[in-house]
Formats: structure tokens, sequence, C-alpha cells
């Protein structure tokens, strides 16, 4: 049986509460990781590239989804985290790509 966490809805997805989000570089790390996948994962497996307590990253998730970044979705003991695409891009056009795409946000090599 698999059930969904409470997330905001589309229209209440604030713009400061996501940018807050992003703001820690734990959240954007995992924000980063999940959108190079390109589709739902594994919690633990996202997770396992930060190097923080469990608890911790169950902490930063919770952040994420209520910021309305995500969405969690229980399966048994685990938890599948997917970005929410379409309704992210629907309340803030290219501001996912612009903030998690790494050739977008990191300078280029000087040379």
């Amino acid at each position: 049986m698999t059930r969904q966490l409470p997330q905001p809805s589309r229209d209440s997805i604030n713009l400061v509460t996501l940018l807050g989000a992003l703001a820690d570089p734990v959240r954007l790390t995992l924000m980063r990781a999940m959108y190079a996948r390109g589709g739902p994962a594994d919690c633990a497996e996202v997770a396992g590239g930060v190097e923080v307590s469990p608890p911790t990253v169950s902490h930063h998730y919770r952040v994420l989804r209520e910021a309305g970044l995500t969405t969690t979705t229980v399966e048994g003991r685990r938890r599948v985290v997917t970005i929410r695409h379409d309704d992210l891009e629907a309340r803030f056009p290219g501001l996912l790509a612009a903030i998690l795409t790494p050739s977008l946000v990191e300078p280029a090599p000087s040379g």
C-alpha cells in the first residue's frame, strides 16, 4: 500500500519559502542529485552523497516537501521522492533549471 505525504497545493507554493529551502547546502545537494536523475528516486539512494545523519536527512526531505519542491510517497518502509516539475514550472517557469542545472549556475573555468 502506498500513500503520499502532505504537501502544499500548486497554488500555495510560495517563492520565498521555496528559495529558503534551497538556500541550505544539503538540501541544494539533494535537489541537484534528484534533478540529475530525472525521475522518482529512493530517498536513501539520493542521500548517500551527503554526510549527515539519517534523522537530519529526513528533516531536509521534509523541508523540501513542505516548501512544495518535492512529493514523497511511502511504499512500505521505503520512501520515494519526486521533484514537482510540472507544478513548479507552472508557478515559476524556468526557476528549477536556473537553480539546479550545474552548467547554468557554476562559472566556467578560467584558463
